[in-house]
């Protein structure tokens, strides 16, 4: 294929991924608000049901990428997306919601591996880094006007337009999908019929670098979690701005996630271990800052920094991943290192209140970003002595 075609396959799954994401977080502001009134127990429930399937799922979905035809699976399954969000845009009873959108995220289990491993293959294995670059991009763009297009769109036309809209933003993905020059498919070569196929997480187990890294990388999000669950009381409650100001510390942190996912494509897949790590620590020490600032101005400059780490450590996890393991076995790895991560955001959010609650807003982003900056900067250390190998 050539590098004009290339590019555009890229180009094509960056602008889906920046339109995936802006309109799944569109629709899931307006769904929180639909259940607002139901109460937080069926919040609770919606959160779940948005973690729970990758977890659950993550061995099959990680089988089948690695058996089928990638860019037939996206179609199907961006198709089937569409089919669930239409009736989820017209549910109002709080089970059907909650039910209705842990379907939806079942099937984003495929999705989102699939996505992951298609990457190199249109790339080329040299070029890893750089796509991987482009996909965070589309991204982190779609994170930061999402959530805005989604409170405008629910707060003028409703819930259903929303959900509607969300559906609809399945269909052209779904359409750029099956515009891909380039698919991935099952290499029969590739293992030996007598040999057993691994899961994804013994896959990772088996290489020590993707064991540590992944492993540090889920404690520091597990930590930066807990951030999610303070930071509301922290600028509010105790640095005394608005919800404005809180605003403003979610579009600078998403500012600085950008920036900082544009860094690793200029450094080698060898030096990904370590870039992982320094990323994990500066978006550790993001958070140590925040917990520590004595003004607004002083929380959102940390903010920048821990957007950046936020932004080195996507992209430069994806590009780890894509370079230790083979290209035969990167969709069980895939969807396993996101069972592993929606792990650690399930148990970071369920231990972020009752800390908050134990021992105050700033000291809990403090205690939670000193630990994953310590981590990180240990790991990071390991890494350089062993030269990442």
């Amino acid at each position: 294929m050539t590098p004009q075609a290339e590019r555009r396959d890229i180009g094509l799954l960056a602008a889906g991924t920046l339109v995936s994401v802006a309109g799944d977080s569109a629709a899931m502001v307006a769904l929180l608000l639909e259940l607002r009134t139901s109460g937080v127990g069926w919040i609770s429930a919606a959160l779940g049901a948005e973690l729970l399937p990758f977890v659950l799922l993550a061995s099959f979905s990680g089988r089948l990428v690695d058996r089928v035809d990638n860019r037939r699976l996206l179609v199907i399954a961006l198709a089937g997306q569409a089919l669930v969000a239409v009736p989820l845009a017209f549910a109002r009873t709080p089970w059907l919601i909650v039910a209705l959108f842990f379907a939806l995220n079942a099937i984003s289990t495929m999705v989102r591996p699939a996505v992951s491993a298609m990457v190199p293959a249109i790339s080329g294995e040299d070029s890893a880094t750089t796509a991987f670059t482009w996909i965070a991009t589309g991204g982190g763009i779609g994170w930061i006007i999402g959530p805005a297009m989604g409170g405008l769109l629910d707060s003028a036309f409703g819930f259903t337009t929303t959900l509607c809209v969300d559906a609809a933003s399945f269909v052209l993905i779904a359409v750029a999908c099956r515009m891909l020059s380039l698919t991935r498919r099952p290499d029969p070569d590739a293992a030996e019929p007598d040999q057993p196929v691994h899961g994804g997480m013994r896959i990772i187990w088996r290489d020590t670098v993707l064991r540590w890294s992944m492993l540090t990388t889920t404690i520091a999000i597990t930590c930066a979690v807990v951030d999610n669950v303070a930071a509301p009381f922290r600028f509010i409650n105790q640095l005394g701005t608005t919800s404005a100001g809180f605003g403003i510390y979610l579009a600078v942190w998403g500012v600085g996630g950008l920036a900082g996912s544009q860094l690793p494509r200029r450094l080698s897949a060898s030096t990904m271990p370590t870039t992982l790590a320094i990323g994990n620590g500066l978006s550790g020490l993001g958070i140590f800052g925040i917990g520590l600032a004595p003004s607004l101005g002083v929380a959102l400059a940390a903010s920048v920094v821990g957007g950046i780490g936020n932004g080195i450590a996507n992209v430069s996890q994806s590009a780890l991943v894509a370079s230790r393991v083979a290209p035969d076995e990167r969709g069980r790895a895939f969807a396993s290192v996101g069972a592993t991560i929606q792990t650690g955001i399930g148990v970071g959010t369920v231990a972020g209140a009752p800390i908050v609650a134990a021992i105050g807003a700033g000291h809990a982003m403090t205690a939670a970003g000193g630990l994953a900056a310590v981590l990180a900067a240990a790991t990071a250390g390991w890494m350089v002595t062993r030269g990442s190998g």
